[in-house]
């Protein structure tokens, strides 16, 4: 069976300046299919065979690793002068859109939240560290090219590190070819960029850099020119997390910047250290997240930039508002000005600059207007008139208002005696004609 035969695309879903990733079809020979994302490595690259020899060891390396929090590897192929990759497909996002979605949106990884991410993708590069072969010697997988992009996030709130396949080769690619590396820098070690010799302990560094911007919403090491970010990284300046984050503790950036020690000796010793750390700190802090809160935090992220493309605005939002306490005065004051404080539809002409709602527009007044009758009752507020919690004394109804309710009442309580009467009447003919 050809590879054409084996796998059909559908759809291209990402790409980079090594590869492109489609969504594709696999088939098998009995006709069953899998849904699988095919990385497709530029023709460019596979000019060079040095290259390609350590992407196909690296693929295979990778095909042996199997974790819930690893992007697995299917499968390694050639096909129109290319090779390619198939692994596990993944639906949902990576870190690097979820965190400009959460900047278009204004909004910030919660800390349960992001330790959450980080403790997961810690157990994938644990398993990955302590791989071993069958003779039981350490395989020394590392990743070496942990970031954003290649830390992804399903829509269940499943972590996966993906990229195995490539990190090796990533590393081993002249730093002179255009647009190979470029965003990397941000999270290579100091050994990584000084050209020293690096094991699992670069990884740590790279994933507590992925920490400390989740934390700190912003990047820790970006310069104008990748020169400058390779500077920033060698003198590892890294700022106080509680100055950027109110919500992060002195022990939580003390956690943090144990990852970030220039001198690898002095960081976490194994990545399995680091996320039992972690872990543990949210047990102290009373700090429940699960995958479903996770998963929840996604969708919302999400769903607020989808209100905010469809260009629900503040006027917008106030005209509902007005719609709504207008219909609330017809349906039960039939017209009648409502005897609660703030209870007037509110004039959007008259809303203060910037196109925001104040609380003298929710109580119907504003500077220089009369103050409301004596009879009105004060400190009701309107949220509560919405809710239907509001409580108000029959002294702030109008005479009108009095003599209509009384006569509804009596109206109703002529029907509730003619439908009891009724009732007798139909209890007792059965009576009679059943004896």
């Amino acid at each position: 069976m050809s590879e054409r035969q084996r796998y059909r695309v559908i759809e291209k879903i990402d790409s980079g300046g090594m590869a492109e990733i489609y969504k594709a079809k696999a088939f098998t020979m009995d006709g069953f299919e899998k849904t699988v994302a095919i990385k497709r490595i530029l023709p460019s690259l596979c000019n060079r065979p040095k290259f390609v020899n350590m992407f196909l060891d690296e693929a295979r390396l990778a095909m042996h690793l199997s974790h819930a929090n690893i992007v697995q590897v299917f499968d390694v192929g050639r096909a129109q002068g290319t090779y390619f990759i198939v692994m596990e497909m993944v639906e949902g996002s990576n870190l690097r859109r979820l965190f400009q979605r959460l900047t278009e949106v204004g909004a910030r990884f919660p800390v349960p939240v992001a330790l959450f991410v980080i403790t997961e993708a810690l157990k994938g590069l644990a398993h990955a560290h302590e791989r071993r072969d069958g003779q039981g010697n350490l395989l020394g997988i590392v990743h070496r090219d942990v970031s954003p992009p290649n830390t992804l996030v399903s829509n269940s709130g499943e972590v996966k590190i993906t990229d195995f396949g490539l990190a090796k080769a990533v590393t081993q690619v002249e730093l002179t070819d255009p647009g190979i590396v470029k965003g990397k820098f941000s999270y290579l070690s100091p050994e990584a960029v000084d050209g020293r010799a690096v094991d699992h302990r670069t990884d740590i560094f790279s994933i507590g850099v992925v920490l400390w911007e989740l934390l700190a919403n912003r990047r820790l090491f970006l310069g104008k020119t990748e020169m400058e970010t390779v500077e920033l990284v060698q003198k590892t300046d890294v700022p106080s997390l509680t100055l950027l984050n109110p919500d992060v503790t002195a022990g939580l950036d003390k956690l943090v910047r144990k990852s970030l020690h220039r001198d690898p000796r002095k960081r976490f010793h194994s990545a399995r250290e680091m996320g039992d750390e972690l872990m543990a700190y949210l047990f102290r802090e009373g700090l429940k997240v699960t995958s479903y809160d996770l998963a929840e935090f996604v969708r919302s992220v999400f769903e607020a930039q989808a209100v905010r493309e469809e260009g629900a605005t503040q006027e917008h939002i106030g005209m509902l508002i007005t719609d709504e306490i207008l219909s609330l005065s017809m349906l039960r004051y039939a017209g009648q000005p409502l005897p609660v404080e703030g209870s007037n539809p509110i004039a959007i002409e008259r809303i203060g600059q910037g196109g925001r709602i104040t609380d003298e527009d929710l109580r119907g007044s504003v500077k220089g207007d009369a103050p409301p009758p004596a009879t009105r009752p004060q400190g009701t507020a309107l949220v509560e008139m919405l809710e239907g919690r509001e409580t108000i004394p029959m002294s702030a109804v109008s005479q009108t208002g009095r003599s209509k309710k009384t006569y509804l009442l009596w109206v109703l309580l002529g029907i509730l005696a003619l439908g009891a009467v009724g009732a007798g009447f139909f209890f007792f003919w059965d009576i009679i004609f059943s004896a």
